[in-house]
């Protein structure tokens, strides 16, 4: 098997969709690459990972596919210090069989094979466990969909893929002494990690938290109470401490405050800043600060929801993520609310209050009313790292007009001389077409196109570079446009038919 059909067989995907990436420029500071993710709606090929293995055109693969099904599944890491040597220690000291790899802005990918395909929820959670065991909660989790909305253009959000240029690729990965390996080698190293359903489901991911700190506690709080908060966040860590020293204990929660700042923050607070976190706590009912660091970096809202001391069931906060934007005229939008699928006009990802009646219509859902700097802030951030899907130009609106206004010139009765205007055909004379705007207007609402007034016909043929024109007629006068009679004229192109033979020859 040649080396592109290994790794087209390891990585696969949707089998709809691929992506690629455009980069536009280098962000400032840390050196991340940024542009436009660019999904195309056509299946990974082989020959699309052999121009990828030579540096040509880069592939991304969206591990989802139509069934909800995945292959496979990873952690992107998108911290630039990271120590992938450690990270590979860290995973082969704990007995989990995934490979480490190094990403083009120098982060890390971690991924698990499987040699059957799985639901995407089960990977998601499972990566998303992995994720906070090894210290990185609250990076993007492939697959970043659990359900895709197929019959809606949607494709879900796609991985740049290792090995782009081959050996000479700074996208490799790692073996488990920490070694690079090239890519015939990453194959073989990543097909005898490959895992079955019941081994990637029964995976213990639990290395990372000591259960017997803050029992039944968020995740968040868990893990950084393991670590340690450091200062800068220590009066909202405190906070959320506080919120589950509530809920774990009544009547003694006070106490327990205090025992908390000794033991998890460093340093600790003072006695009167922790006072103040109390008298604060004592006003109302509060919840913990989602949104807020140093825990929104940690968040496992998922398993925090199974926890008797967590969110629950419905958190009073809704996690927005992987906006895809399906561009037709007009454009769809696609948001993950939590983990479900939400398909937006405009209208409904730049207004609140539509935004969530789309949620309560689609996914039983009221997400909480935020303020409006927040909410812009937060719809702005979502489009600074939107996934664009491609359209037909006859899935536009654009392109619907434009094809019912070739069948109103070309199909229909034509006129040869001025005075069939008024008949509401088109006028074929000198090399030219000629129709008016509301015999235009009368055949699109006839093939139940209602998208554009007659201003936006009007606008849309000056688009076109049509030309306006007026007419006297029998004493009428008559507002006509026009169009070159080539912009109409299309290419038939012949279909040769194969030769049929007999024994005794051709045909």
């Amino acid at each position: 098997m040649s080396l592109a059909k290994e790794f087209f067989s390891l990585f696969k995907g949707s089998d709809i969709a691929h992506g690629t990436f455009v980069v536009k420029s280098s962000r400032v500071g840390d050196g991340k690459k940024q542009g436009t993710a660019k999904v195309i709606r056509e299946p990974t090929t082989v020959e699309m990972w052999e121009e990828h293995l030579k540096g040509e055109t880069g592939v991304g693969i969206i591990p989802i596919n139509s069934e909800n099904l995945c292959y496979w599944g990873a952690i992107d890491i998108d911290d630039y210090d990271v120590d992938h040597v450690e990270l590979v220690h860290n995973l082969k000291t704990n007995n989990i069989p995934a490979v480490v790899g190094r990403t083009k802005s120098g982060g890390a990918h971690v991924w698990i094979f499987l040699n059957k395909p799985e639901e995407a929820e089960i990977v998601q959670r499972k990566m998303t466990e992995l994720s906070a065991a090894l210290g990185y909660a609250g990076s993007e989790i492939f697959p970043k969909q659990t359900t895709i909305l197929v019959d809606r253009g949607d494709t879900g959000n796609f991985l740049n893929m290792p090995y782009h240029g081959g050996e000479n690729s700074t996208r490799y990965a790692f073996d488990e002494n920490g070694e690079g390996l090239n890519p015939q080698e990453f194959i073989v190293y990543a097909r005898a990690r490959l895992l079955s359903q019941d081994q990637f489901v029964n995976m213990d991911c639990s290395f990372g938290v000591e259960e017997d700190i803050l029992p039944e506690g968020p995740p968040c709080l868990q893990y950084l109470a393991t670590q340690g908060f450091g200062e800068g966040s220590r009066n909202n860590a405190l906070f959320n401490l506080g919120v589950y020293a509530r809920m774990a204990d009544e009547d003694d929660w006070e106490t327990k405050l205090q025992r908390y700042n000794m033991d998890y923050l460093k340093p600790p607070l003072s006695h009167s800043e922790v006072g103040t976190v109390i008298r604060q706590l004592k006003k109302k009912e509060y919840f913990y600060k989602c949104d807020d660091q140093p825990i929104k970096p940690f968040c496992d809202k998922e398993l925090c929801k199974t926890r008797k001391h967590g969110v629950g069931p419905a958190s009073l906060s809704n996690n927005l993520s992987s906006l895809t934007k399906i561009d037709g005229d007009p454009p769809i939008w696609v948001l993950n609310v939590d983990d479900s699928r939400v398909e937006l006009s405009t209208m409904a990802l730049t207004t609140q209050s539509q935004f969530q009646k789309e949620c309560v219509a689609q996914i039983n859902k009221f997400p909480v009313t935020v303020n409006q700097r927040a909410w812009q802030t937060r719809i702005q951030l979502l489009l600074d790292n939107i996934t664009v899907v491609e359209v037909p130009p006859d899935a536009t609106h654009k392109g619907e007009f434009e094809d019912l206004l070739h069948a109103f010139s070309c199909e229909r009765a034509r006129g040869e001389e001025r005075a069939d205007i008024l008949q509401g055909v088109a006028v074929w004379l000198e090399e030219k077409v000629f129709f008016q705007v509301k015999d235009i207007k009368k055949h699109l609402t006839t093939n139940d196109f209602n998208h554009y007034s007659s201003n936006k016909i009007t606008l849309r043929l000056q688009n076109m570079a049509a030309e306006k024109k007026f007419w006297r007629i029998r004493g009428k006068g008559v507002h006509v446009w026009s169009l070159p009679q080539e912009h109409f004229e299309t290419e038939d192109t012949e279909i040769p038919l194969p030769e049929l033979q007999t024994t005794e020859g051709i045909i």
